[in-house]
Order: C-alpha cells, then sequence, then structure tokens
C-alpha cells in the first residue's frame, strides 16, 4: 500500500482581506490619469497632428456681393495724339520743342525743299507759255474770221450785181434789145452769185464754230497747268506744318535741322483735354473680355473708373491689348504714358457665400477645407466653389455663413481629416 502526502499537508484559514486606505488612494490617482490622459492616447493613437495656431490664416464665411474681375496694368493714352509727318523730301526746322504747349493752326515745323521750288518755277513757265499760245491763237482765229466774213461780203457784193442785172436783163429781152441768150447768162450769173454767196456764209458759220472749239481746247490746256501748279503751291504750302489740335508737342522723332523723306514721322501733338487707358489683358481672359465692362482704375493714388471701348483682335506677347475711356480725368493730372492700375469687372453676384482668398484653394484641389470647431480643432470638410474675384472665392455648397476656415497652405495637414489648433 501506497502512502499519501496527508501528513504533509496544511491547512489555511480563507480570511477577508482588507485594503489599507494608502492603497485606495493609489487606485484612484491611477484612475484620474487614465482619464486625463485619454484624448492624448486617442489622438496619437488617430494621428491627429498639432498645429501652431500663428502659422495659419483664418477667415470666416460671409454672405454679401461677389464681382469676378482681373487685376491688369497699363498706361494712360492720348484718345487724339495725332503724329506730323513730312509731304515733301527736304532739311526740317523744327519750331516748338517737346512739352511745349501750342494751339491749333500754329506752326511747329517748315520743311525746305529747293526741288519743289524748281518744279514750281518751271511749270509757272509752263504756266505763262500757254496762256500766250491761247491769246496768239485766239488773234489768229479773229484773223482768219475777219478774212472769212470779208469774203463772204464780197461775195454778196457779187450777189447784189448779179441781181441788178438779171433785173436789167430781164427789162431789156423784155423790149427786144439783148437776145435770149444774154438773157439766160445773165440767169447763170445770178445762180452762180448766190451759190458763192452761201459758200461764203456757211465757211463763216464754221470758221466761228472752230473758233470756239480751239478756244475751249486751249482754255483747257492752260486750266490743266493751272490744276498742276495749284498741287505744287498746296503742296509747298504743306512744308509749313501746323499743330492740328490744341495740346502740347510730344517727342521729336526727328533731328534738328536733318534731311528727312518723304512721309516720315516727325512729331506728335499730345491733345491732353481727353485721355484713354491702354491695358495689357492676359490671354487667359480673352474669351470674357467685352465691350462695355467696367474698369475700375487707380492712378497717383487716385481711384477712377471708366468701361472698355476697344479690344485688339490679336494677341502678343500672351496678353491682349485693351483700351479703355476714363470718365473724369478732371480727378487727376494725367500725363502721357502714365502708369495704371486697373481692375476690369467681368460678372456680379449678389447675396452669396464666400471667404477670402487663400493658398487653401489649391491645396486640396478646391474641393476640401478644414472648418474651425470648438476646442480648437478643425475638421476636413467638402466644399465647392464658384467664381472668384481678387479678394474672395464664392463657396456653393458645405459651409454656411459665419463659420470659420482656414485659408492658409494644407500641405503640412492636407492628409489629415483633423487637426488639433496650438497656441
Amino acid at each position: 500500500m501506497i502512502a499519501d502526502t496527508q501528513s504533509q499537508d496544511e491547512v489555511i484559514e480563507n480570511t477577508k482581506k482588507t485594503w489599507p486606505l494608502k492603497s485606495l488612494l493609489l487606485s484612484a490617482l491611477a484612475i484620474i490619469f487614465v482619464y486625463l490622459a485619454m484624448p492624448t492616447l486617442s489622438q496619437w493613437y488617430a494621428a491627429i497632428p498639432d498645429v501652431d495656431g500663428a502659422d495659419l490664416v483664418i477667415a470666416p464665411v460671409i454672405r454679401g456681393e461677389l464681382v469676378r474681375e482681373t487685376s491688369v496694368s497699363g498706361k494712360a493714352v492720348a484718345a487724339n495724339a495725332p503724329g506730323l509727318f513730312s509731304t515733301e523730301a527736304g532739311k526740317i526746322t523744327l519750331l516748338a520743342k517737346p512739352g511745349e504747349a501750342v494751339e491749333e493752326g500754329q506752326l511747329v515745323a517748315r520743311l525746305s525743299s529747293p526741288e519743289l521750288e524748281a518744279e514750281i518755277k518751271q511749270q509757272q513757265s509752263t504756266l505763262e507759255q500757254l496762256n500766250i499760245s491761247a491769246s496768239r491763237g485766239l488773234l489768229e482765229d479773229k484773223e482768219a474770221q475777219l478774212e472769212l466774213e470779208s469774203q463772204m461780203n464780197a461775195a454778196l457784193s457779187s450777189l447784189n450785181v448779179a441781181r441788178r442785172e438779171k433785173q436789167r436783163a430781164e427789162i431789156s429781152f423784155g423790149k427786144q434789145i439783148i437776145s435770149e441768150v444774154d438773157w439766160m447768162k445773165s440767169q447763170d450769173t445770178l445762180t452762180d452769185a448766190e451759190r458763192f454767196y452761201q459758200h461764203a456764209k456757211k465757211r463763216v458759220e464754221l470758221a466761228r464754230e472752230r473758233l470756239t472749239f480751239e478756244t475751249r481746247h486751249r482754255e483747257f490746256l492752260v486750266q490743266k497747268q493751272q490744276l498742276i501748279l495749284d498741287e505744287l503751291l498746296r503742296r509747298q504750302q504743306a512744308l509749313a506744318i501746323t499743330a492740328p489740335v490744341t495740346g502740347v508737342v510730344g517727342n521729336w522723332l526727328v533731328a534738328q535741322k536733318n534731311t528727312v523723306a518723304a512721309n516720315t514721322e516727325i512729331m506728335t501733338i499730345v491733345d491732353l483735354s481727353e485721355y484713354e487707358a491702354e491695358l495689357s489683358v492676359p490671354e487667359f481672359y480673352a474669351d470674357d473680355l467685352g465691350l462695355g465692362l467696367t474698369v475700375m482704375m487707380t492712378v497717383a493714388g487716385v481711384d477712377i473708373s471708366g468701361e472698355i471701348i476697344a479690344i485688339s483682335p490679336e494677341v502678343k506677347n500672351n496678353q491682349v491689348k485693351v483700351r479703355a475711356s476714363i470718365n473724369d480725368t478732371k480727378a487727376v493730372a494725367l500725363r502721357q504714358n502714365q502708369r495704371i492700375s486697373a481692375r476690369i469687372e467681368f460678372e456680379k453676384k449678389a447675396d452669396v457665400l464666400m471667404v477670402k482668398r487663400g493658398a487653401f484653394i489649391g491645396a486640396l484641389g478646391g474641393r476640401f477645407a478644414y472648418k474651425l470647431g470648438e476646442d480648437n480643432q478643425a475638421r476636413k470638410i467638402a466644399i465647392s466653389t464658384g467664381i472668384s474675384s481678387l479678394d474672395y472665392i464664392e463657396l456653393t455648397s458645405g459651409v454656411a455663413a459665419g463659420e470659420q476656415l482656414i485659408i492658409s497652405d494644407y500641405q503640412e495637414f492636407s492628409t489629415s481629416e483633423q487637426i488639433n489648433i496650438s497656441y
């Protein structure tokens, strides 16, 4: 028989254990610590980053009128700034200096053209020769007409003689004084005299017609030559170049006393009574441009308004040139080519939700934003945008008026759904 271990066993009595006060305090402290550490442990577990509030830009969502516009630059140009050109080749004498005020019609430059003056003298001589030839021809025609009239008068005298001879022959033939042959001869003589007279009369009439024709021909030659001379004299008068408008002289485009070719621009006259703005608009906005669009301009710190009155049909260096009127030129002292900053208004919307522009619009494709919540936390929300201005962006969904959005760059925490903001 195998002996058991009963002889080695010891009976232990079950007594109720009591926790001392110190142990209870430790347990309570441990529970409080765990409770306070739970948010931190939860954030660590969820990978919620902390962001310094000083690095963020926060803006409220507001409701109001939004203007879609673009900022451009340009210069002030005179609406009327005609250029003056040399009409002939010659030596130029500039009489008005750049910046000098001139009146309309005032002499500002003069050309000297010896070739034109020589040609004028030649044409004047030709005109005098034609006038002399015309006078000589008129005298010759009158002399020829006088000779023909003399012949007609002689034929008339011969006709009168033949008529009297015919009358005498009839009387004599009736008294049987002359023969029938002599009577018939007188009849033939009268017929010949009448025919000669009619021929002489027609020659005189034809001479008068020829005289009229030749006179007109010579007059036309004289008139033609006079027109040639008048044109040369007009060109000579154009050598004195006058200001077409009241204004100031712009830049000299040729040197004083230089010999210039015909049709060379020599200077400009700037009309200071009316200015326009010449603006360069990025090609991106070319399709949005239109006549009549409002333009707000700033010149020398003064705000003035206008509207687009002309648009260039071509694009140069990725820019479209437009011209805008300036409504109140008296509000600021404008100068030619003075720099202008402007905003072109394309569209206006009233009563829209909007927030200030910021780098956030490009961080997440403009589809998400971080909305500020309670306890200095911000949560990523989906948004949709509409038109934009230089300062604001329209928000069409995802937000309400009065909410706060982070509008600075999201690069450091763009993958997080929630962030903590520390100050």
